[in-house]
């Protein structure tokens, strides 16, 4: 469990940055919200297991 509580701590570090950046694109917005899903169902998944 420890790796998948990196990969989220990762992923939200990653999330931070690019809605912190000044250049935020359409692709990445996208692209920001489909990893934003994506660590909903992870974090879910993590819950699932206690």
């Amino acid at each position: 469990m420890d790796s998948v509580d990196k990969t989220i701590t990762v992923i939200c570090d990653w999330i931070q940055k690019k809605l912190e950046a000044d250049d935020l694109t359409e692709d990445n917005k996208t692209y920001v919200a489909e990893m934003t899903k994506a660590l909903a169902e992870l974090v879910s998944a993590r819950a699932d297991c206690y």
